[in-house]
């Protein structure tokens, strides 16, 4: 089998394994994520007789530490010694990673080791180009144990949880805007373009995050609003997204700070809206805060040293992945 970068020849075979394999998707937002990512470098493939037959798109992103204690208390015997810009780069790290996506097979050619084969050489490519780590989110439960045969093993965790708000809570005073559906066949939304500052602001100072880069954090937010979703800004941050059809469910909710409370207000206005009397409920997908359990949510497979150490930290630093493209 050949392993090699997605060319422009391998766009439609790549649609197809797609559809093959998740049928929840369909042609039109398949084409929403090749428009605009299906990138040199981006998708690597396997070729049977000049055929994609397996795949795994391998994203960019980066994992952004915030200051550890043993920095911190250097900082803190040196302040006054050193420049400002010397001592904003200690505050913070960044290890480049790369994010497997959609990583499939089509079913007539599964059970012979092609993926894995895939897998493998996405991992000596990715150091090659100076990836620290690879992550990923099993599609299911019980991938999680297929996976760890490949060295990836849990490390990014969320809080999934729900907020009762009482009847008749309003909006007022809610600091930013509500961003409704968008028909946009291309996924385009002009506020959605805009997503990843509001992102990068509100998770800022967090021990450890993934920044993504602005091009796929607008197309996860164009996406729901494109089928359907809505979402809201406030303060220089992107709170939160969900959809507007059943329980709204906030997919990511970083909002902090004063902003908070306004934004529970909004979501709440908007959860209530067909309903006659009593309290709504908001489902969100948020980091874990200091002293509480987060579940497990993506896995890393660290291909340095430096990535390799982050396991030991990972209970203090509630490492947070955010998006996951679901």
């Amino acid at each position: 089998m050949e392993i090699a970068y997605a060319a422009e020849r391998d766009r439609p075979a790549v649609k197809e394994i797609w559809l093959s394999c998740f049928p929840g998707d369909t042609a039109e937002t398949v084409d929403l994520f090749l428009g605009r990512l299906f990138r040199p470098g981006w998708c690597l493939v396997g070729r049977e007789g000049n055929r994609a037959v397996t795949m795994a798109f391998l994203l960019p992103a980066e994992l952004v530490m915030g200051e550890n204690r043993e920095d911190r208390e250097d900082r803190e015997n040196k302040e006054g010694q050193e420049s400002r810009g010397s001592r904003e780069s200690r505050e913070s790290r960044m290890l480049p990673l790369r994010y497997v996506f959609a990583a499939a097979t089509l079913p007539s050619f599964r059970g012979a080791g092609r993926f894995g084969s895939l897998l493998r050489r996405a991992h000596v490519l990715a150091k090659g180009e100076g990836a620290a780590a690879l992550f990923l989110r099993p599609a299911e439960p019980g991938l999680a144990v297929y996976y760890e045969r490949f060295g990836y093993w849990p490390y990014f965790m969320t809080v999934e949880d729900t907020a009762v708000l009482p009847e008749g809570r309003g909006a007022a005073g809610f600091p930013g805007r509500a961003i409704p559906p968008s028909a946009a066949p291309d996924g385009r939304h002009p506020a959605a373009e805009n997503a990843a500052a509001f992102r990068d602001a509100a998770l800022k100072g967090r021990p450890a995050w993934v920044r993504w880069p602005a091009e796929i954090v607008s197309l996860s937010v164009a996406g729901s609003l494109w089928m359907g979703g809505e979402g809201f800004y406030a303060a220089g941050e992107l709170p939160a997204r969900g959809g507007s059809s059943g329980p709204l469910f906030f997919r990511e909710w970083v909002a902090a700070g004063p902003a908070q409370e306004a934004l529970l207000a909004a979501a709440a206005l908007r959860a209530a809206q067909g309903r006659t009397a009593g309290p709504v409920k908001i489902r969100r997908r948020r980091p874990a805060e200091a002293g509480e359990a987060g579940e497990p949510f993506g896995w890393l497979c660290p291909l340095t040293g430096a990535a390799r150490a982050l396991f030991g930290t990972a209970a203090q630093d509630r490492p947070y992945m955010g998006l996951a493209l679901d």
